[in-house]
C-alpha cells in the first residue's frame, strides 16, 4: 500500500546508496531433523576504492521455531551453495580462499570447529552434491589452464567453441566430474575432462549420479543446450536426452526416475515444462503439459539473489513434488504430481516471486520477494497450508524509504492479446511522471513481482517506471510467447503502444518525457522501438543484437537462436533477417540514445553495438557508446558493484539530461 503523508514526510526517497544497504537470500538447505536451516544472505562489503567494492555472500543458521539467527560465516568471505550431512554433523559449501578468484569446498562442523577446505584447485570448484551416506561429495571442476604463449594461435575446430559468461575457449574449459571423500583427502576423476557441469545430484542410493552437462565436444549448437547424463561409481556415462535447455534436475525417491525442468525440445520460446524420464532410458514424459505456463519461472530481476534458480523438490513417497511456477507476474508454489494423471494444484499464489530451495516432509523452504522487499527466507507448512517469514535483514533500513506504489495494469493489444504490466509510482511529486519503459530481456522470458534495484533508483529519481510482459513473454502460455516468431519487435511495438497509451491516458505518464531502456532482448527492442516511433525522448539500449545477419555468426547462441527465432538461416531468408533488425531501421531515428555494451559479451558482442552507434552518427542522431571493461553478458546488472555504479550513473545522467 502507498504510504500515507505523515509516513513520507518522514522518510525519503530511494538513493543509489541503498542499494549497498540492502541484504539478500539467496540459496537454503533444511537440516535432517527440521529444526534449523542455513541460508546464504548476499551483503555489500566496501572495498579500499570503488573498483574493489564486492558483493558477496556469508552463511547463516536459524532455528526454525525459536527463529533465532547468527551468522556461521565472516561477512564477505564469499561463502554460498550450503549443503549438509546426512546426520547434521556438518555444513558443506563454495567459498573463495583470501585473494582467490575461485571457490573451493569447505567442511564447517555445526556442533562448533573451524572450517577446513577440502580443495585446492587452481580452476576452483563449479558444482558439488554430499552422498546419501554422507561419506563422498562429487563435484565438478576443470583442469589447470596450461599457459597461452604470447603469440600462440588457436586453432578451432568445434561447432559450439564459446560461452557466455565462460571466459576463454571451451576446448581448454572443459570440466570433470570427480569424487572426493567428505572428510578429505585425494580425489579421483569419475568422468572426461568434457564440457561444463551446470548441476549434478547423486541418486537416492548413492550408486550413481545425474548430471545436466553443457557445451560438450560434440555439441553442435548453443552450449546452453546441455545433455541429461547419468554416471556411474565405475565412471560409465550413459546420455539420457540430449539438447534440453535445463538448469535443474532431481531424481524420484524410489531412484527409478530423473526428473527436470527444460523447454520442450527444440523451442526456446514455449514455456519450460517439469519432465521426469526412466533411469533406464526411454521417452521423457512431461508432467506440467495441461498447465501451460512456466515452471520455474523465468523472470528477468535484478537484484544479487537472481543466479539462485528454484528447486523442485520430491514428496517423500515420491507421488509429488513442489517447485516454482510462474503465471503471469506471479511466481507461485505449486504442487506437481509425478505419477498417474497429470495433476499441478497451486499452493501459494499472490504477488510475490517465490524459489523452491528445500524440503523436510511437510516444511518447504523458499525464498520471497515483491516490488518493494528484497529476497528473505520463508517457510511452508503443507499439513497446515501456513507460511511465515523467517528473516527479516532489510527492515531497519526499509523503514526509512518512501517506497513507491506499485500498480497492475492490462491493455488490450492486437490479434486479441491481453498485455499485463505494472508502473512504479514515486512516493514524491504529482502526476504526469517523467516515465521510463523498462523492456525485459530473453525474449521468451517476464517481468514479476520481484525486487528490482534499477527499478527501486529510478523511481527514487522521480521517474515513473513502467514495465509489462508484451507478446513473446513467458507465463501466459505457448500461444502467446510463440506469436512473435518470424516477425521480432513486429508485435512487441503494437504491445508497448498500447500499454503506454493507456499510462497517458489515465494520467500517469507525461508523454512528452518518455523514455526507453532493457538489457538484451530489452535491448534489441529498445532499439527496434525509436527506429519506429519519435514518441521516446532518450534511450538506453543495453547489450541488445541489432543486426540479426551478424548476430548469426557473432553471437554464441547465433546459429540456433536466431534460426528458431526468425524461422529459417540467413541465406534462406535474407530479407526478413535485415526488415526484422534494428539497424535496418536505425537511419530514421532521432532519439538520443546512450548505448551500454559489455567488452566481454559473446551473447551479444560488441560489433551489434558499434554497427548502430555507427549508424546513429552517421544520420545525425544524438548517440553514444558506454563500452564495459571486462563485462560479459548481464554482468552489469548483477555483477560488481563499481560495474553497477558505472552503468546506472551513465542511465540516469542520460535521462535526467534528455528526460526535462
Amino acid at each position: 500500500m502507498r504510504d500515507t503523508e505523515a509516513e513520507t514526510a518522514v522518510r525519503r526517497p530511494f538513493e543509489a546508496a541503498d542499494v549497498n544497504r540492502s541484504a539478500h537470500v539467496g540459496d537454503a538447505v533444511l537440516s535432517p531433523d527440521g529444526g534449523f536451516a542455513v541460508y546464504e544472505l548476499s551483503e555489500f562489503v566496501p572495498g579500499a576504492s570503488a573498483e574493489e567494492d564486492r558483493q558477496a555472500s556469508s552463511l547463516w543458521r536459524i532455528d526454525l521455531e525459536a527463529g533465532a539467527a547468527r551468522r556461521l560465516t565472516r561477512k564477505g568471505g564469499g561463502a554460498a551453495s550450503p549443503r549438509m550431512s546426512p546426520d547434521g554433523a556438518f555444513l558443506y559449501y563454495l567459498a573463495s580462499r583470501e585473494g582467490a578468484k575461485v571457490a573451493q569446498i569447505w567442511r564447517l562442523p555445526l556442533d562448533g570447529g573451524e572450517a577446513e577446505p577440502l580443495t585446492s584447485l587452481e580452476q576452483g570448484v563449479g558444482v558439488f552434491a554430499v552422498s546419501p551416506d554422507g561419506e563422498t561429495i562429487a563435484y565438478a571442476a576443470a583442469e589447470a589452464l596450461k599457459p597461452r604463449r604470447p603469440n600462440e594461435h588457436v586453432r578451432i575446430s568445434r561447432a559450439a567453441w564459446r560461452f557466455d559468461p565462460v571466459p576463454g575457449y571451451l576446448h581448454d574449459l572443459g570440466q570433470a566430474i570427480s569424487l572426493l571423500p567428505s572428510a578429505g583427502g585425494v580425489a579421483e576423476a569419475l568422468t572426461a575432462y568434457d564440457g561444463i557441469v551446470q548441476a549434478i545430484d547423486w541418486s537416492p542410493s548413492g550408486g550413481e549420479l545425474a548430471a545436466l552437462i553443457l557445451g560438450r565436444a560434440e555439441t553442435e549448437a548453443f552450449p546452453a543446450l546441455g545433455d541429461l547424463v547419468i554416471v556411474d561409481e565405475a565412471g560409465n556415462a550413459t546420455t539420457l536426452v540430449r539438447r534440453i535447455f535445463a538448469a535443474t534436475l532431481f531424481w524420484t525417491p524410489d531412484g527409478r526416475k530423473v526428473g527436470y525442468v527444460a523447454g520442450p525440445p527444440g523451442a526456446f520460446s514455449r514455456q519450460p515444462q517439469l519432465f521426469v524420464v526412466d533411469r533406464e532410458g526411454g521417452e521423457p514424459e512431461v508432467r506440467t503439459r495441461a498447465l501451460d505456463r512456466a515452471v520455474g519461472g523465468l523472470f528477468q530481476t535484478a537484484n544479487p539473489a537472481a543466479r539462485v534458480r528454484t528447486r523442485v523438490l520430491p514428496a517423500p513417497g515420491g507421488d509429488s513434488a513442489v517447485t516454482a511456477i510462474g503465471v503471469g507476474g506471479e511466481g507461485g508454489l505449486w504442487e506437481v504430481a509425478l505419477t498417474g494423471p497429470e495433476q499441478c494444484r497451486p499452493l501459494l499464489t499472490g504477488p510475490k516471486l517465490r524459489k523452491a530451495l528445500g524440503r523436510n516432509g511437510d516444511k518447504v523452504l523458499f525464498s520471497a520477494q515483491d516490488f518493494i522487499a528484497a529476497p528473505e527466507l520463508w517457510l511452508f507448512d503443507l499439513a497446515t497450508g501456513t507460511e511465515r517469514q523467517l528473516t527479516e535483514h532489510n527492515s531497519a533500513w526499509r523503514a526509512s524509504v518512501a517506497w513507491p506504489k506499485a500498480e497492475r495494469m492490462t491493455a488490450a493489444s492486437g490479434e486479441g492479446a491481453q498485455i499485463e504490466g505494472w508502473v512504479l509510482l514515486p512516493a514524491q511529486g504529482e502526476p504526469p511522471f517523467k516515465t521510463l519503459l523498462f523492456i525485459h530481456g530473453g525474449p521468451h522470458g517476464a517481468w514479476g513481482a520481484s525486487f528490482n534495484e534499477d527499478f527501486q533508483e529510478m523511481a527514487g529519481a522521480g521517474y515513473a517506471v513502467a514495465f509489462a510482459n508484451p507478446r513473446g513473454s513467458t507465463g501466459y502460455g505457448d500461444e502467446f510467447s510463440t506469436a512473435i516468431l518470424g516477425r521480432w519487435g513486429e508485435p512487441e511495438l503494437e504491445d508497448f503502444t498500447a500499454f503506454l497509451d493507456a499510462l497517458v491516458a489515465r494520467g500517469i505518464a507525461d508523454p512528452h518525457r518518455l523514455g526507453v531502456t532493457g538489457v538484451s532482448g530489452g535491448g534489441h527492442l529498445s532499439a527496434w522501438l525509436i527506429g519506429h516511433t519519435d514518441r521516446f525522448k532518450a534511450a538506453v539500449p543495453e547489450q541488445g543484437i541489432y543486426s540479426h545477419l551478424s548476430a548469426y555468426g557473432v553471437s554464441d547462441a547465433g546459429v540456433e537462436l536466431m534460426t528458431h527465432e526468425l524461422g529459417a538461416a540467413p541465406h534462406e531468408e535474407p530479407r526478413r533477417y535485415w526488415e526484422l533488425s534494428p539497424l535496418a531501421h536505425a537511419h530514421k531515428c532521432r532519439t538520443p540514445t546512450l548505448l551500454i555494451q559489455g567488452e566481454a559479451d559473446v551473447r551479444c558482442p560488441m560489433e551489434q553495438a558499434e554497427q548502430l552507434y555507427t549508424v546513429l552518427r552517421r544520420n545525425g542522431c544524438a548517440v553514444e557508446l558506454l563500452r564495459l571493461a571486462g563485462c560479459n553478458h548481464g554482468l552489469q546488472v548483477w555483477g560488481p558493484p563499481g560495474l553497477r555504479r558505472t552503468r546506472m550513473a551513465a542511465m540516469r545522467e542520460w535521462f535526467d539530461r534528455y528526460l526535462v
